[in-house]
């Protein structure tokens, strides 16, 4: 059966080892999915990228695209799914990999979806976790830590599986947000809020953040997002942090 898993993209934050990025390659290159992307790597180096990319991952390697940061890394996608180890509040709600992937399939039929994995000796921060719509913790017994390569041949042998069985949305789906729109709503929806003195100026971020899985989990679609960004400039406005004259063009 034919699937495509191309607008899926493999990104790793901070790679320390060229030998991970090259592995990773060769993943995406036998999953077939859309490219790797890497973000501030350590050691970019070609010899031992290319060794462990054998020769179907070296092709990945020459499309290869490095960012300075992760949000650049995502600027283009309309969804990013965060992998992590560590669990707690800050995490919010962890997804297996097998529960993950079907919303993701779903994401990727309105465009490209990222998959990110963090560096090997500490993972994503919490910060960029927050820049991700979902995260998904990997189940392992209690030697938790799993090598950078084994980690998203898991994630992207779930997304083929995943892929084999599923069913397609209808085509009227409407497609969701890109992740600038909805980057853009978190911090004006979040500053509005701290303006009428819903959520408090200290830690502004952790008290939002229960209000922005509730978001993330609808899927809003970019007519969703500028309905509540009107929201966001209306809070502002009764503030008093936004002129009448914006308000009305807006």
């Amino acid at each position: 059966m034919k699937i495509d898993l191309s607008p899926l993209l493999v990104v790793l934050v901070r790679p320390r080892f060229p030998e991970n990025i090259g592995a990773a390659a060769r993943v995406v290159a036998n999953m077939g999915l859309g490219g790797l992307r890497v973000v501030e790597p350590e050691r970019a180096w070609e010899e031992p990228m290319n060794r462990l990319a054998s020769t179907c991952g070296r092709r990945v390697l020459k499309s290869m695209e490095q960012y300075a940061s992760l949000a650049e890394a995502l600027a283009d996608t309309v969804g990013a799914a965060a992998t992590t180890a560590r669990t707690g509040y800050k995490r919010g709600e962890l997804l297996s990999p097998r529960r993950a992937a079907p919303e993701l399939l779903s994401w990727a039929q309105g465009g490209r979806v990222a998959l990110v994995f963090g560096p090997e000796d500490r993972g994503l921060t919490t910060s960029q976790l927050d820049r991700c719509q979902l995260s998904v913790c990997i189940p392992t017994d209690q030697a938790s830590s799993l090598n950078l390569a084994q980690a998203v041949m898991v994630m992207a042998y779930e997304m083929r599986i995943a892929a084999l069985e599923r069913d397609t949305l209808p085509a009227s789906s409407p497609a969701p947000a890109s992740h600038g729109e909805m980057m853009g709503l978190h911090r004006h929806f979040l500053d509005g809020l701290v303006a009428i003195g819903t959520i408090k100026p200290d830690n502004p971020e952790h008290f939002y953040r229960p209000i922005k899985n509730v978001i993330e989990r609808g899927r809003p679609s970019s007519r969703e997002v500028r309905a509540m960004r009107g929201i966001a400039r209306q809070m502002l406005w009764l503030a008093g942090q936004l002129p009448e004259k914006t308000k009305k063009e807006d």
